[in-house]
């Protein structure tokens, strides 16, 4: 089950780079360092939760090419 703050899902960055199209969760550690993501912690874990929302408002839809 997915932990929640206030009524928003909260995911791990692994999590969040697969929903944005990368391999590692390097490149969401970069966006949350850059401020695009903030990052939530949670009670007994060191890891690193960012909001579902906040992801699916930088993800932009994959463009599908038609040959004609």
């Amino acid at each position: 089950m997915k932990k929640q703050i206030e009524g928003t899902r909260l995911i791990t960055l692994t999590e969040a780079a697969y929903i944005l199209g990368y391999k590692t969760y390097r490149s969401v550690a970069n966006l949350t360092n850059e401020g695009h993501l903030a990052t939530y912690s949670l009670p007994g874990t060191k890891r690193k939760r960012v909001k579902l929302q906040e992801v699916m408002n930088l993800a932009k839809p994959a463009e599908i090419s038609q040959n004609k």
